[in-house]
């Protein structure tokens, strides 16, 4: 009999385990209709704004420096 309970740990904590991942993995509620709205608008707003330009120019400091590196007599 002794035997028999412990052999019940492992399966019931199987099945505990498996409940809790099925409950963890369920669908989430549906999200609240007037957000998904607002955030759909403020994405919008972002996606309209032009982007950065690609060119930077770098800073005075930076081209100073790289000048000193490239001129070995100075």
């Amino acid at each position: 009999m002794q035997v028999l309970v412990w052999l019940l740990i492992p399966i019931a904590a199987t099945i505990l385990g498996l409940a809790w991942a099925m409950w963890r993995s369920r669908e989430p509620k549906p999200a609240d209709p007037e957000q998904g709205m607002e955030d759909l608008a403020r994405f919008r707003q972002a996606m309209e704004k032009p982007m950065p330009s690609a060119l930077r120019q770098p800073a005075p400091s930076a081209v100073a420096d790289d000048a000193r590196d490239a001129d070995p007599d100075r």
